[in-house]
């Protein structure tokens, strides 16, 4: 009986002494990891690291990517590749499995899309999107979509005194700031004075947004576009950053975009990218393809 309380004794000792070793050495690895704090920044100095960092390209392409498509809860899923040569075009191909179904060419100044399965093409600009889809979009969102790079919509956006910046979700957050009596009259549902406002003013004044940017690298990791006149909204997020040529580009994009009549989600995944590699930017559309109106 001695022996035996001898040996539970030696073994609660050990016992004890491995518990008392792991929670030392646990407490040692809590302390030695790196801890990250952000802190407070000023927009003006957050947006010259934005555009410090944003990616150094003429040339950038994914030769391959996958499209998830969610219109009005109708899904559908694509293929194709993308390339781009900045600020002046996209050249986007898209495919069902191995079947190629259309090609597109986008500027700053028109859009044209080849319908392979249709022999036809249709060819117009921004505002032929806006007036038949009602998205108000341009050449430099499309860009920024596809590369994270929002350099170009910084330059063509006034940043006037009422924007401001917080830290929100362990990231920079710029929010712009309008009229506080919009504000209160969207939070009351105080239509009467909204419609007031919004007659006095011009619609580029109601657009809200919201930026959210990384501590680190100050890559865009999610823009929120609100337009509230007409109640529509658009989300971009970026993930998956890889280092391509020497820039991070993301390499998984997402769009949603929600209006009282519509809604619809685009998932892109891109891989096998790389920059200033291909020099190829022709364009063509075959002879018969009719042209649609």
């Amino acid at each position: 009986m001695h022996y035996i309380k001898i040996f539970y004794s030696k073994h609660r000792f050990i016992l004890s002494l491995l518990v008392l070793v792991f929670f030392v050495s646990s407490c040692r690895t809590t302390r030695q990891l790196p801890v990250f704090v952000i802190k407070p920044m000023p927009v003006v100095k957050i947006l010259k690291k934005i555009e410090h960092e944003s990616p150094a390209y003429e040339n950038y392409e994914s030769k391959k990517i996958s499209i998830d498509i969610d219109i009005n809860n109708e899904k559908n899923s694509l293929s194709g590749q993308f390339k781009t040569k900045r600020n002046k075009c996209i050249i986007l191909t898209i495919r069902k499995l191995t079947i190629p179904l259309g090609k597109g060419l986008i500027t700053p100044d028109s859009v044209i899309f080849v319908n392979y399965l249709d022999k036809s093409y249709l060819a117009g600009d921004f505002h032929d999107i806006k007036k038949r889809m009602g998205i108000d979009i341009n050449y430099n969102l499309i860009q920024a979509l596809l590369t994270s790079d929002i350099s170009k919509i910084i330059q063509n956006v006034n940043f006037d005194k009422g924007v401001i910046s917080e830290i929100d979700s362990q990231m920079y957050r710029i929010n712009s700031r309008f009229d506080p009596r919009i504000e209160r009259a969207l939070i009351t549902g105080n239509e009467k004075l909204l419609n007031r406002f919004m007659k006095r003013m011009n619609d580029s004044e109601f657009i809200d947004y919201s930026i959210w940017v990384d501590p680190q690298y100050f890559v865009t990791k999610k823009i929120t576009l609100k337009d509230i006149k007409y109640k529509k909204n658009i989300t971009i997020r970026y993930d998956q950053f890889e280092l391509v040529g020497s820039s991070l580009f993301p390499q998984e994009v997402s769009l949603d975009f929600f209006s009282p009549t519509q809604k619809f989600s685009i998932i892109l995944k891109l891989s096998k990218s790389s920059v200033n590699a291909d020099e190829d930017f022709s364009f063509s559309v075959p002879e018969k393809f009719e042209k649609l109106k």
